[in-house]
């Protein structure tokens, strides 16, 4: 049996270790003393966090925002004044204009996320030591040299963003970029355009060479029609027969949904030594313009056959007129 020491009291013994025990816990909810916990911990556990949170936080409102103000962006662009008719101030389809918007605002999007993570970026760096002019000088720098070395890449990508957002040209239409790139846009990016003339040539165009550009379809077109009668033509008849066959083809059901108003015929345009000039237009929907013309001039053929009315002649040098 083993001896107990004397003078040992169990009572005092067990007040003396719980005091000690509980002199060493740690106190606060649940027992946790968060102010020790605190204390310990470095303070980039708790900052580095919260930029990135408040990163992602920001990122979301921007994109919210640029989502919410893209279509405005785009109306405020189109509208060209109050003299102007309102599908032309208001632009073309419905579906253009919504493309438009989801690319504009995809751009932008694209552009502020960018910007929120060089930031949030920046910021933890300099919360885990580095210097955050440091970083910002090696961010100018950095920006400078990619903006000589790809200036032209650069040029080209903000000519693409103002083509799309002032809606110069799109897919489908019909433009006139100078010779020989003339015919049909297949695809606008923000780096290139492509278009595919008659001939089924495909042209590439960087964005930033696009210094001027004529649209041959964009809201409305006009068929424009000139006829070169013979000097010796009976003037007002050939007028006369220009209109009834304008009006005869404003009248058809199968092409009065292209004509989208009344064929007028100008009269004298051009007088010289081969005969004598005279012009007809009408308006039409858009990129209409060209069938418009081909079925106005073979009527014209026919209208021309049976009055009698004869077109000019070339004079080959050398020889005489008959």
């Amino acid at each position: 049996m083993v001896g107990v020491r004397r003078g040992f009291r169990p009572r005092r013994y067990a007040r003396r270790v719980s005091v000690t025990v509980a002199s060493n816990w740690p106190t606060g909810i649940l027992g946790v003393d968060f102010q020790s916990i605190a204390d310990r911990t470095p303070h980039q556990v708790v900052v580095i966090p919260l930029i990135l949170v408040g990163a992602w936080v920001v990122n979301l409102v921007l994109r919210w925002l640029i989502r919410r103000i893209g279509m405005r962006m785009i109306a405020s662009a189109d509208r060209l004044g109050e003299f102007m008719p309102s599908e032309v101030r208001f632009g073309g389809s419905s579906s253009r204009l919504q493309a438009r918007s989801e690319t504009v605002t995809a751009i932008a999007r694209s552009v502020a996320s960018i910007l929120v993570v060089v930031v949030a970026a920046a910021l933890v760096l300099a919360e885990l030591g580095a210097s955050l002019p440091a970083i910002l000088a090696s961010a100018g720098v950095i920006g400078v040299a990619l903006g000589f070395g790809a200036q032209t890449l650069v040029r080209d990508m903000l000519a693409g963003f103002f083509i799309v957002v002032e809606d110069r040209y799109g897919v489908g239409d019909i433009v006139d970029c100078g010779a020989p790139v003339q015919g049909v846009v297949e695809r606008v990016t923000l780096r290139s355009t492509r278009v595919r003339d008659v001939n089924g040539t495909v042209w590439h165009i960087a964005n930033g060479e696009v210094l001027s550009v004529g649209n041959k379809s964009q809201s409305w077109s006009r068929a424009v029609v000139d006829v070169v009668v013979a000097p010796e033509t009976d003037v007002e008849l050939a007028v006369s027969v220009l209109a009834g066959v304008g009006a005869a083809l404003r009248a058809d059901p199968a092409w009065s949904d292209r004509i989208t108003g009344d064929v007028e015929v100008l009269g004298v345009l051009l007088i010289d030594p081969t005969g004598i000039t005279l012009r007809a237009l009408c308006d039409t929907e858009p990129a209409a313009q060209f069938e418009v013309e081909r079925e106005f001039r073979l009527r014209v053929l026919g209208a021309f056959d049976t009055d009698g009315i004869k077109l000019a002649q070339a004079i080959v040098p050398g020889t005489a007129p008959r």
